[in-house]
């Protein structure tokens, strides 16, 4: 018998994300910075929404871009609400 096992397949090397482009940066009254961002990423599209170093929010999509510019839009808007400027 030999020693078979389905999960010793070739292994798929994990891709890095990669900044498509950026869709907006705001800034709040202190100076903090939120970025919206689409990137290339293993499994699709994949908007991104960061403050600084810290993913506040992520959305994966494998069809065209427009979902994720709808969810970058309505953000942009509710920042705008609070106060945040489109830089």
């Amino acid at each position: 018998m030999t020693d078979y096992s389905p999960f010793a397949g070739r292994r798929v090397e994990t891709m890095p994300p990669r900044l498509s482009r950026t869709i907006w940066t705001m800034r709040s009254a202190i100076g903090k910075e939120i970025m919206a961002g689409i990137y290339d990423v293993a499994t699709g599209r994949e908007l991104r929404i960061t403050l600084g170093e810290q993913l506040l929010e992520s959305q994966l999509s494998r069809a065209a871009d427009a979902q994720l510019e709808r969810r970058a839009s309505d953000v942009q808007r509710i920042l705008e609400s609070k106060g945040w400027l489109l830089l």
